[in-house]
């Protein structure tokens, strides 16, 4: 099934992209300190959104490569 194995290759691809994202979130995070408080309160918040969702679309990669992984 080379179909699967593409789409199994392109969700791995892009779950890796999102978990550089994820890390540089965690980054950018620590590095917000000397920033404006009220600013670095709403960018923060911001970021753990972005982070939350990111994780979310990774945890869901995951699950469709397991599905993949069953039909290759």
């Amino acid at each position: 099934m080379p179909h699967y194995e593409q789409v199994w290759h392109a969700i791995s691809a892009r779950k890796h992209t999102l978990e550089s994202i994820v890390d540089g979130i965690k980054n950018r995070k620590s590095g917000i300190q000397d920033e404006n408080h009220e600013i670095e309160e709403k960018m923060i918040h911001r970021l753990n959104q972005i982070e939350a969702e990111a994780k979310d679309m990774i945890s869901y990669c995951e699950q469709t490569e397991n599905a993949l992984r069953k039909e290759i």
